[in-house]
């Protein structure tokens, strides 16, 4: 029996390594991420807690928060569209519009529930089921994730209710404040400010629930490049085979909760992103997390519907760390380094990676190998005799895979 050992981010997530016992014991036992809509009032408060304890923890040799250093991360997988990029990288988003979009937000989310169970043993990230009509109201009450933001929006298609979320546990008044070098529109460098902002269900984004039929047709897709761009949103195909370029499935979920404008005077129509959730910033709007939770769900979903390992994922042909055995950025050993968005220096806020810590696409394929699953899944926990427990025990901050 090999022993191989995931690495988990030790240098960004500096709380992990206080853990106790007691505490890591508890992390082996509940690994089932949960529909929203199904969690107790003690599991949204705690969550909650363990959010907002990431956002006002600065570990040792960081200048920002555990938090801000995940959203640093997000952001700057941008930056390898810009020409001071270096390496290999170079030339794609390293987490968006192409094959690694879903390996790379697994590994992501994986690390960051690492970072909140740290925090709340207990915890995992819920997901939100786009098709279930109760969920908005769930996650949007001011007992969990707080409301939509104040203030009205003129747009062509009437007047609408958005802006800064000023109460609730997610505004600046409970201490939910933005780093407004980080909470930044890529695309233009301009900063959004140190308020979360949301525009939720501003039209032409405003219809939900989404309809099931539109998830049965994306889990029935074979190839995986037409399921990971339909799940991601970039196109629509339907039974026949035809593909519509759009705003779907994620990327609509997306402008849903932060709001987008579309000028159709221009072509192609210019898309204005307005919130939080619109932009590479989204994680700090606590939602993005639920949202990529399902994200995740599916794929693992069609991965279990006979898509699963390394068949199902593209060896070549894509952008240099979206390949199969490519590593993926910042797990890429220093490989590649982003170029800078704006007119800071984000790169300088980058948590320190280690250089053995590398990560490609095949190493995120199953679930399993990362000890968590879905309440949609069967669930099979291990003895707390057992070899795995005791593993996974004395595993800091990481998953074991047995081989």
């Amino acid at each position: 029996m090999t022993i191989v050992f995931k690495k988990a981010f030790p240098a960004a997530i500096g709380i992990i390594a206080t853990l106790s016992l007691s505490n890591m014991s508890a992390m082996a036992n509940t690994l089932v991420r949960k529909n929203v809509v199904d969690l107790t009032q003690e599991e949204k408060s705690a969550y909650v807690n363990a959010l907002k304890t990431l956002q006002t923890t600065i570990p040792d040799g960081s200048t920002i928060s555990i938090y801000d250093q995940f959203l640093v991360i997000h952001v700057t997988t941008m930056g390898f569209l810009r020409s001071d990029a270096v390496g290999p990288a170079t030339g794609a988003d390293a987490a968006h519009n192409n094959a690694a979009f879903l390996p790379w937000h697994r590994e992501f989310l994986f690390q960051f529930e690492q970072a909140l169970r740290s925090v709340e043993p207990m915890v995992t990230i819920p997901y939100w089921d786009w098709t279930d009509a109760s969920a908005i109201e769930v996650i949007f009450d001011e007992n969990f994730l707080g409301p939509n933001g104040e203030g009205t929006i003129e747009t062509p298609l009437g007047r609408f209710q958005g802006g800064p979320v000023v109460w609730g546990p997610f505004s600046e008044a409970e201490g939910w404040v933005l780093n407004p070098e980080i909470h930044i529109n890529p695309m233009t460098g301009e900063s959004l400010g140190t308020s979360l902002l949301r525009y939720v269900q501003l039209p032409p984004a405003h219809v939900y629930p989404l309809p099931q039929q539109e998830i049965d047709q994306l889990l029935s897709l074979d190839e995986y490049d037409l399921f990971s761009r339909a799940l991601e949103g970039a196109i629509s195909v339907d039974q026949q085979g035809n593909i519509t370029p759009g705003f779907f499935l994620h990327n609509y979920i997306h402008g849903l909760v932060g709001g987008v404008l579309v000028d159709i005077t221009t072509n192609p129509p210019t898309i204005h992103r307005l919130g939080t959730m619109s932009v590479h910033s989204s994680p700090y709007d606590p939602v993005f997390w639920l949202h990529h939770s399902n994200v995740d769900r599916l794929w693992a979903e069609w991965q279990e519907d006979g898509h699963g390992g390394s068949d199902f994922y593209p060896s070549d042909g894509q952008p240099f760390s979206h390949n199969l055995d490519d590593p993926m950025w910042p797990w890429d050993g220093g490989l590649s380094i982003p170029g800078n968005l704006d007119d800071g220096d984000l790169l300088s806020l980058l948590p320190v990676q280690a250089l053995d810590n590398i990560l490609t696409p095949f190493d995120t394929l199953d679930i399993k190998d990362y000890g968590y699953t879905y309440d949609t899944f069967p669930v099979s926990v291990p003895e707390p005799n057992s070899i795995l427990s005791w593993l996974t025990l004395t595993t800091l901050g990481g998953i074991v895979k047995l081989k």
